[in-house]
């Protein structure tokens, strides 16, 4: 055998032993590398899966899948992991405790709340409830222009609870009027000219100049305001046509379906124009309120309301005035 075929021979059993040793080497290495890393069953989707899609549609499209423990598990993680890949080859291994484990139970009555790439991971992020999918801002649906307000009639006062979003109605004021200051205006001559003009000023004797007893002409005006009562309840439609937003929870952008079983006492929001909403809150504040339904997909015709007192019920005003009217006779005007 040449000196060269020698030469050549030990160059080749250094360079197979060399390769021998960095292969020992890297495979040393790369087991001490493994020793410190675990690798966890995670959930990947395999296509793409849209906005709105039922879990129950999306689960063939999900696939389990591994992935490094330290990019799953950290605080707040909401990564769904089962547990380390394999458990049994290392009875120390730790797999991800605190993430969500149940995809199934996750999936079941939820969608999609945003489109889902092929490969990504799956998070309890990605899945909500219909309800929450196609929630928004209550204000989103109020037009330029108006504003909502609250009100909370009793249950009696909300036509029995049958109001749903959506429906017209009317609001309707009732209140204690005092009018003690009016009655004492009415028997002073001199204040009530002043505020209500000359005319109400003295006692209108015409051609007849009978006196009371003690010579002065009789104050018919007074003598009236002597029967006034000292207050007056008083009823009134003070706003008409007034669109309700939401009853409850039960909204008009979303809702609930409750058709015709009565919700009980509610807060009503209204939608109404600014002006509209100062003269709800100051009869919130200062009377008793009630709604009226109006009837659905019927146009409406406003009427002038001119109020209800106790005469549109009973004849208490009229008894009066033949009082009045007995009280004048007796004096001869």
């Amino acid at each position: 055998m040449g000196r060269r075929t020698i030469v050549l021979v030990i160059a080749i059993v250094l360079a197979v032993v060399s390769a021998f040793a960095v292969y020992r080497y890297l495979t040393t290495v790369e087991g001490d590398i493994r020793a410190d890393i675990t690798e966890v069953k995670v959930f990947r989707a395999t296509n793409l899966i849209e906005t709105g899609t039922p879990g129950s549609e999306a689960r063939p499209f999900i696939e389990e899948s591994r992935a490094l423990r330290e990019a799953v598990v950290f605080d707040g993680s909401t990564i769904v992991c089962s547990g380390p890949v394999d458990p049994s080859g290392d009875p120390n291994a730790v797999g991800c405790p605190d993430n969500p484990k149940d995809l199934d139970a996750l999936l079941e009555g939820r969608v999609a709340a945003g489109p889902v790439s092929a490969g990504q991971l799956i998070t309890t992020d990605q899945w909500v409830t219909p309800a929450e999918l196609n929630s928004i801002s209550l204000s989103e649906s109020i037009p330029q222009g108006k504003v909502a307000i609250s009100v909370r009639p009793d249950e009696v006062g909300a036509v029995g609870g049958f109001i749903r979003p959506g429906d017209k109605v009317n609001l309707v004021a009732s209140a204690t009027v005092q009018l003690n200051s009016f009655i004492q205006l009415l028997q002073n001559p001199d204040l009530r000219a002043s505020i209500l003009g000359e005319g109400f000023a003295a006692p209108d004797t015409g051609t007849d100049t009978t006196t009371t007893g003690d010579g002065t002409e009789p104050d018919i005006v007074g003598q009236v305001a002597e029967t006034l009562p000292a207050q007056l309840d008083f009823t009134q439609t003070i706003l008409q046509n007034l669109e309700v937003l939401a009853v409850g929870p039960d909204t008009r952008p979303s809702p609930l379906g409750t058709g015709l079983e009565p919700q009980g006492s509610q807060v009503i929001v209204l939608e109404v124009t600014p002006e509209q909403a100062e003269q709800i809150e100051f009869a919130r504040q200062y009377t008793s309120i009630a709604l009226s339904l109006l009837p659905a997909d019927v146009p409406y015709t406003p009427f002038d309301s001119t109020g209800v007192v106790v005469d549109d019920l009973f004849t208490l005003i009229d008894r009066i005035a033949e009082n009045v009217e007995a009280t004048v006779g007796a004096s001869g005007n």
